[in-house]
């Protein structure tokens, strides 16, 4: 993490993520908000590969206690290149991104009773 601080009352983080894939390996920069109230994360781009990255987690509860959780991702590579080389393993990334959350939160919460 390179910095936190807070922002109208809520958790700001700014940090450097690493997606590895194979022999690929990119470092990007971002600014994580986090709002408690909203029961949502924002994650937006700064500096790295992209042109434009953007993912958000939003946390809706159930009634029945726990809670249901959406993931948006929209991203582009700054190069047309580099998108055609590796714009499927960045898919591949992002989807195992996603299930590696769901595999730690099924093991820190247990997996939820199907109806």
């Amino acid at each position: 993490m390179k910095a936190r601080e807070e922002r109208d009352a809520r958790p700001v983080l700014v940090a450097d993520m690493t997606i590895a894939y194979k022999i690929f390996r990119e470092t990007f920069t971002s600014r994580v908000t986090l709002d408690r109230e909203a029961k949502k994360i924002l994650v937006e781009y700064l500096d790295g590969p992209f042109s434009h990255l953007e993912n958000r987690w939003t946390f809706k509860p159930r009634e029945a206690g726990g809670c249901d959780v959406e993931f948006f991702i929209e991203w582009e590579l700054k190069s047309r290149s580099l998108a055609m080389l590796v714009g499927s393993v960045f898919e591949r990334v992002f989807r195992r991104y996603a299930e590696a959350f769901e595999q730690r939160a099924d093991r820190v919460y247990g997996r939820p009773a199907l109806a």
